[in-house]
């Protein structure tokens, strides 16, 4: 009885030794292949696109791919649709070096996403980018000198994987998926409809309606002049005025000023005047430089 107890033992030790080794074989069959690149990049906006053209152009024996979680390719451009959306800064400095803006200072979400397009069919990066890929792990291993990262495809819901030597996060400052808002003392018992402009519902009906924007940042800026005409009221909540240079203004009026240097009071003193004519849509271009202004000679 001994000996059959032994050898029923020995069996059952056997079986588990077999089905463990058969679960470590499926589990390793299931894992997603793993590609590997010199390089990857997160992200397909204004960041992640420069770094595809760069890459291409003085690393050209590196590889390289840039992952992008959206459906396609702008980054906060592709994020943001709220009304009036455009850019807070002059497209010659926000644009690339290797490709002149041309077009108008202030430029469009659409405008800013034409242009992008043409940096990626122009110099053929679609064959690096893959949308629809969130990262959600990234660890660095010392011993192999190499990045892992893991996430999802998002059409498909497959798990990926891929190896880099360098990794280059050009994902943004903020979460995509939902934009912050506080949590204030009653939200729960407004009548109304809270909105957030980073994720605007394309169902949303503003017209007629009292709308209060909170905070004058450059998003206020913007989507108050492209939905005041339609409302019945908006107000702009804010804690202390911007400093803002009209749209109106062909050229920084300091520009036309010549070689001139602003004096620190005088600085104060531009800042205020400058939130006033906002305030009240005037013009603030005097033709000879204020008392405020020295010559920087």
């Amino acid at each position: 009885m001994a000996r059959c107890g032994t050898v029923d033992l020995s069996i059952n030790h056997c079986v588990t030794r077999d089905m463990s080794e058969a679960k470590k074989q499926l589990a390793s069959a299931l894992q997603p292949a793993v590609e590997h690149f010199d390089v990857l990049v997160v992200g397909a906006g204004i960041s992640g696109i420069g770094a595809a053209y760069h890459l291409q152009d003085q690393c050209p024996d590196q590889t390289f791919l840039v992952v992008e979680g959206l459906e396609s390719f702008g980054g906060t451009w592709q994020m943001h649709r709220y009304p009036g959306i455009r850019s807070d800064s002059d497209l010659y400095t926000f644009g690339y070096r290797f490709k002149p803006w041309v077009g108008a200072p202030i430029a469009t979400r659409d405008e800013i996403l034409s242009y992008m397009c043409e940096v990626i069919e122009d110099n053929k990066l679609d064959a690096h980018i893959r949308y629809q890929h969130h990262i959600s792990v990234a660890n660095w291993s010392s011993e192999k000198q190499r990045w892992t990262l893991e996430g999802t495809r998002k059409d498909t819901g497959e798990a990926v994987r891929f190896t880099s030597n360098f990794l280059w996060m050009c994902q943004g400052y903020y979460e995509h998926a939902k934009g912050y808002t506080p949590a204030w003392q009653g939200m729960d018992e407004f009548k109304g409809r809270i909105v957030h402009p980073q994720t605007w519902p394309e169902d949303l009906e503003y017209s007629g309606k009292h709308v209060l924007i909170i905070g004058s940042g450059a998003t206020a800026a913007t989507l108050a002049p492209a939905i005041a005409a339609d409302c019945s009221h908006v107000t702009v909540l804010q804690r202390h005025p911007p400093t803002l240079f009209l749209a109106s203004m062909k050229m920084n009026w300091l520009i036309r000023c010549g070689n001139w240097k602003l004096t620190r009071p005088g600085f104060m003193k531009l800042r205020g005047a400058r939130s006033c004519a906002i305030r009240r849509n005037s013009p603030v271009a005097p033709l000879q430089s204020p008392k405020w202004l020295k010559p920087n000679c």
